[in-house]
């Protein structure tokens, strides 16, 4: 089950469960429950502070309950930061949040970004999911 709470209107529902269905085939994975939560700055800086212990903005936060291969998770997405990612680096709101969508899924099969390493591995990933939201079914 994917679903997705306060998704932004412009936001193609349909397009964002393809494409994690298909990324899920390609990682030999399944999907059994992902929730994607669409908030503000202010609740996402609160999910930081109580979870992360951290007190600084963010553009998303993953909690994965479940394996490489099969996926189950939560993951908050900041609108207002994703916003503000799509000006400084000169991307559509929309592949922001593409990105985002991707970024998540890909924390809950594994991918971690805290080396300069590993955030080039998880950039080409998305990279790759952002292509494929773009290909015509």
């Amino acid at each position: 089950m994917i679903q997705f709470l306060n998704i932004p209107s412009f936001m193609e529902e349909k397009r964002l469960v393809l494409l994690l269905n298909t990324a899920a085939e390609n990682y030999r994975a399944t999907i059994d429950r992902l929730v994607y939560s669409f908030i503000s700055k202010e609740s996402m800086l609160s999910l930081n502070l109580k979870f992360l212990k951290h007190n600084t903005n963010t553009d998303i936060i993953t909690f994965s309950y479940g394996t490489q291969t099969c996926i189950s998770g939560e993951v908050f997405i900041s609108i207002d930061q994703a916003r503000e990612n799509a000006i400084e680096y000169s991307q559509t709101i929309e592949n922001e949040l593409v990105r985002l969508v991707s970024h998540g899924f890909l924390h809950c099969l594994g991918f971690l970004d805290n080396i300069p390493l590993q955030k080039k591995k998880m950039s080409a990933e998305e990279d790759k999911m952002i292509n494929m939201f773009h290909v015509k079914h």
